[in-house]
């Protein structure tokens, strides 16, 4: 079982009790990086609707990086396996 503290994915970060019974602290994102994460989103999102062969997977090998990046900074883990939901 694990307690989260926080509001996830906030600039103030979020306080958890792990597995292990220890106390971690997951630090929060700045605005810069959340407004950047967030257009990765859109980015793949949009990319993802296009219908020209091999297209959006040009486009989704040059953003994946960055966004599982993001993911495994601010979530933790490898951020091979997240899902992500957007507004639409």
């Amino acid at each position: 079982m694990i307690i989260i503290m926080g509001h996830i994915g906030s600039d103030a970060g979020y306080t958890y009790i792990g597995s292990d019974g220890k106390i971690h602290h997951v630090p929060g994102w700045n605005p810069e990086a959340m407004a950047e994460f967030d257009a990765a989103v859109a980015i793949m999102r949009s990319a993802a609707q296009l219908k020209t062969p091999g297209l959006s997977e040009a486009i989704l090998k040059s953003v994946l990086p960055f966004a599982q990046k993001q993911i495994s900074t601010y979530f933790g883990g490898s951020g091979d396996s997240a899902v992500l939901v957007a507004n639409a």
